[in-house]
């Protein structure tokens, strides 16, 4: 898969995060997860090309997007979210670390999706080590973006 044909699908991401939710829009909250736990977080965006950006980016957190060989996130994905939370939005993301945790080290996550291998059924993916372990298996790929997300975490003190 070529990195063309998985940027066309982020540009566009990235530019309804930008429409969608401006930089005044602070406060919008957002659902996905954290170690099998529902975590809320505000739905901004940014993205960046500088050296700051890279060093951020080197630190380790990450922010995978599951969706299905298709490009879109199964249904599975985003169910428990949904039921928890009618009343936010979600991107269905699944962090690997917060801000409680030991050994966080930013306010920022490198965006990496997750990309179900077509034919296999999608189950949901709410902790970091599934979905690499998912990866190992074959049952999917993960595609690393040089995309910077920071996306402030709100209700998730409780979860450390």
């Amino acid at each position: 898969m070529t990195f063309a044909r998985v940027a066309a699908p982020l540009v566009l991401l990235t530019a309804a995060f930008v429409f969608v939710f401006p930089a005044a829009a602070n406060g919008v909250r957002n659902s996905g997860f954290y170690d099998h736990q529902i975590i809320e977080y505000e739905a901004t965006f940014a993205t960046t090309a500088s050296p700051r950006a890279a060093l951020q980016i080197s630190k380790g957190e990450i922010v995978y997007h599951v969706v299905g060989a298709d490009g879109v996130t199964p249904a599975v994905q985003w169910a428990r979210l949904l039921a928890a939370l009618p009343n936010d939005a979600t991107s269905c993301n699944t962090l690997n670390f917060i801000p409680t945790e030991v050994g966080y080290t930013g306010g920022a996550w490198n965006l990496q999706i997750f990309r179900w291998k077509a034919g296999v059924t999608p189950f949901e993916l709410s902790k970091d080590d599934d979905i690499v372990a998912a990866a190992a298996e074959g049952l999917g790929t993960i595609e690393v973006t040089p995309i910077l997300v920071r996306c402030p975490l709100v209700n998730f003190a409780a979860l450390r």
